[in-house]
């Protein structure tokens, strides 16, 4: 045991040879560390021993009891049915059966005592027990391995029981002490009333009570949320070095500005003005988080700062995640910002501007950062949905021995403040949750299957109606059917919609595996109503501008994440007419109350900020936003949510910090991957 540490390899445990190391590698269990940080993620209570009679009336849980009889029985398919007859200490009797495991007639010996651990089943009109979990009784509860005790029960894979990984973490549990170090001084460990991390890891994985998993959870989660509080401060305290030139308000500017504008700016667009321009205006970079609803008039705020930023001589990048949502903002840009005189040029893959002047803008996806023609005087950089660029490209634009530019980041993917604080801990967040006046409330309606057909009439009567001026999306989760998954695919649906429901609408097909161009040139004809309904995918969820398009129909609707229901709901009401949104459910999954509910919520809700926290509570961050896609820490434990602790770990993290001690900041960082 002496050779073994955390990084070790799972080889180098008894009994794992090469077989059950790659079963172990599905569950992302390499190391030792791995190991005992796989955290069960729930538990099965077996240190209740019930007597047989109060385990009949209960109809489950866990009893001890004596073999008294054992025999198979081979019935007429070739299956082996194995009959125990079990007696305990107070002479009541009880018959349990197991399925194909003939071999119990030599394992279970006349006399000997079992802890079983199971429920009552019904099968015809008899009851029994069938394959109940069971474990040799040793004489001491304490001694026992699986049974008797409170049980983690972990994530699985094919191969690995929780029994399995239970056994290799007993294995090395005596070790524990010697293997896992405790990187929290004494004195926090004091202040918190934080169980030391080796004692944790014993109560988590062999708990020797309820109270005991509940404070070992809890020094668990301090552990990840610290970890997240570290880096933030780490940022915070590297951020505060830096250096940039300042960006000084022309406050007549900004009064031309906002009065060449056709429309008033909500209060809330205001706000996010003066707490950018006010960042800007000083010499550490600004690191800001623009978070606005969909539709809530982001652009307008970037402008305002890049107006300045060119005014005071030096120039402004602005980062899309697409081609085709670069050219958007690109033609947005040219339009709002033409009064003043800005030269404003296009870097995509396939064409690239070039003004004249010094100072300019520059509106491009991410192969801007590898460019080497950047201007010297960049001193703004505002990236657009940037959980869509990897965090190298983010920082790319960010480095070097230059100055650093000023940072804004944008996002219409709104994220909960309870979220904001522990991603974002280390920048400064404005938000914007009001729409313009101008722009009416998109009418959602949550449609069963059974009135699809009656949806697509509406609509085909609607685009007749509007002499073929008003336009439809029509979203589906898939671009070809799959086994694995009962949803409709847009390759299918379209050929069905084309011949079936739409025969006098031109309607065109968008998807994820076409082109940049080719997706370029479909969304442009159909920005020129060459066109009225697009059959697509989620590809068209961020930043299509059509303002004509006033209904949106997603099929298998249960399919997606409200956030990204709402994000796609955004495309259409970009005009002025009343728009709409459909969200069907699948025809196996409308009778699913749980489905229903979500959706009904989300027809009735028009703020993304409240479809996202009702999402977040019910589904978890994983699965709103897509862990690797956003950059949001995967927590086993700790809860995205729990501000208190955040709260907590911050203030232990300065002092942490503070300390300058390196050991301690590598060890934080590297103990609970």
């Amino acid at each position: 045991m002496d050779s073994i540490s955390l990084d070790s390899s799972i080889i180098e445990l008894k009994g794992i040879g090469l077989a059950q190391a790659k079963k172990f590698e599905d569950l992302n269990i390499t190391t030792v560390k791995d190991l005992l940080f796989h955290i069960p993620f729930r538990y099965r209570d077996t240190s209740d021993i019930l007597n047989i009679e109060d385990f009949k009336y209960l109809q489950e849980g866990t009893f001890l009891a004596q073999i008294v009889e054992v025999k198979n029985i081979y019935t007429r398919g070739g299956k082996v049915l194995t009959k125990v007859k079990l007696i305990d200490q107070y002479n009541s009797t009880l018959d349990i059966s197991f399925f194909n495991q003939s071999y119990l007639t030599k394992t279970f010996k006349h006399g000997e005592w079992y802890i079983f651990d199971g429920k009552m089943s019904e099968k015809g009109k008899s009851k029994n027990i069938y394959n109940p979990k069971y474990e040799k009784y040793t004489g001491d509860l304490s001694l026992q391995r699986h049974l008797g005790k409170i049980l983690g029960i972990y994530h699985e894979t094919e191969g690995l029981s929780s029994r399995y990984i239970r056994n290799t973490i007993l294995n090395i549990e005596k070790g524990i002490p010697h293997l896992v170090q405790d990187p929290l001084p004494k004195e926090i460990l004091n202040d918190y009333s934080l169980l030391q991390l080796n004692k944790s890891i014993k109560e988590i994985h062999f708990p020797s009570s309820q109270d005991s998993i509940v404070k070992a959870r809890e020094r668990l989660s301090f552990d990840e949320m610290l970890r997240i509080s570290v880096q933030i401060e780490k940022d915070r305290k590297r951020r505060s070095k830096l250096r940039t030139e300042k960006i000084i308000e022309d406050k007549q500017l900004t009064k031309e500005f906002l009065k060449s504008l056709p429309f008033t700016l909500t209060k809330n667009q205001l706000k996010s003005i003066n707490e950018i321009l006010k960042d800007i205006s000083k010499p550490l970079p600004m690191h800001r988080l623009l978070n606005g609803d969909v539709g809530s008039g982001k652009t307008i705020v970037a402008a305002t700062a890049i107006l300045q930023c060119i005014r005071n001589n030096y120039s402004a990048v602005i980062l899309a995640p697409t081609t085709v949502l670069a050219q958007q903002h690109y033609e947005t840009f040219k339009k709002i910002l033409k009064p003043f005189d800005i030269d404003i040029e296009l870097w995509i893959s396939t064409k690239k501007t070039k003004s004249t002047s010094p100072n300019k803008l520059i509106v491009g996806t991410h192969a801007i950062l590898f460019k080497s023609d950047i201007p010297e005087n960049l001193n703004l950089v505002i990236v657009d949905e940037q959980h869509r660029f990897g965090v190298e490209q983010r920082e790319q634009l960010l480095k070097g021995d230059k100055k650093t530019p000023h940072y804004l980041t944008m996002t219409a993917t709104p994220i909960p403040r309870s979220l904001t604080e522990i991603i974002f801990g280390n920048v400064e967040v404005s938000i914007i949750k009001e729409k313009p006046k101008m722009q009416k409330e998109i009418i959602t309606k949550y449609v069963p299957y059974v009135k699809r057909t009656d949806c697509f009439k509406w609509v085909e009567k609607k685009v007749k109606e509007s002499n073929f001026q008003e336009q439809v999306f029509i979203v589906y989760p898939l671009i070809e059917e799959s086994a694995n998954f009962d949803a409709k695919a847009v390759l299918t649906e379209y050929q069905n919609l084309k011949n079936i429901y739409f025969k006098d609408i031109k309607t065109e097909l968008l998807h994820g595996r076409l082109k940049e161009k080719e997706k370029s040139e479909i969304l442009e004809k159909f920005r020129n109503k060459e066109f009225n309904i697009l059959v697509t995918t989620s590809v068209i969820e961020v930043g299509i501008d059509i303002p004509d398009a006033t209904v949106m129909i997603i099929e298998d609707a249960h399919r997606f994440g409200l956030a990204q229901l709402h994000q796609l709901r955004g495309r259409v009401g970009r005009g002025e007419k009343e728009s709409y949104c459909f969200v069907v459910a699948g025809k196996n999954e409308e009778s699913t109350e749980e489905v229903k509910e979500r959706l009904k919520y989300f027809a009735s809700h028009p703020s993304g900020f409240d479809v996202a926290e009702y999402d977040l509570e019910r589904r978890g961050p994983g699965e709103v936003y897509g862990i690797k896609q956003s950059g949001i820490p995967q927590f086993k434990i700790a809860s995205l949510s729990d501000i208190k602790l955040f709260k907590k770990t911050k203030a232990v993290a300065k002092q942490l910090i503070n300390m300058d001690n390196i050991d301690l900041e590598y060890t934080l960082e590297n103990i609970f991957k």
